[in-house]
């Protein structure tokens, strides 16, 4: 029988390590899985690690007007800066801004799911225009009225 207990021993370290390498090379218990405020508390604490991006802006950029972005695939989470407005529509979402003169410009556009962006005239100027299309086109012209960008539906003139 000391053979047959010689074997048993062999197959039972072999199963024990076979386990061991299943939970990645060690005989150490499986750790656990991190809480809600232990994972946030890791995030923030790699993120505090990480070099801050530079506060100086780009040349190009200039704090009182910077440049239109353009199409963006989805809206920001940030949604609309300080002088902008979002303006959801049918076929998308449009930011606008006006200038001191009046003038408005089209800051960035997304198209809703289902449609896309058919043409844009993002200004700046007396009024910008962009045209969202699906099964049908609606076209929306932006215009500043008291400083404050407005859009409407040119297709609502037809009615």
């Amino acid at each position: 029988m000391t053979g047959w207990a010689a074997a048993a021993a062999v197959a039972v370290a072999a199963g024990i390590g076979a386990v061991a390498l299943a939970q990645g090379g060690t005989l150490d218990p499986s750790t656990e899985p991190l809480s809600q405020e232990e994972a946030l508390s890791q995030l923030e604490s790699s993120q505090a690690e990480t070099p801050a991006e530079s506060a100086s802006p780009s040349p190009e950029a200039t704090a009182s007007s910077p440049a239109p972005t353009g199409e963006l695939d989805t809206v920001p989470s940030d949604g609309a800066g300080g002088d902008e407005q979002a303006l959801a529509v049918e076929g998308g979402t449009v930011t606008a801004r006006c200038a001191a003169d009046g003038r408005v410009e089209l800051v960035w556009w997304v198209a809703a799911q289902g449609w896309r962006i058919s043409s844009v005239d993002p200004g700046p100027g007396e009024d910008a225009e962009i045209e969202f299309e699906a099964a049908d086109e609606i076209e929306y012209t932006v215009v500043c009225v008291g400083g404050v960008p407005q859009i409407t539906d040119d297709d609502d003139d037809d009615d």
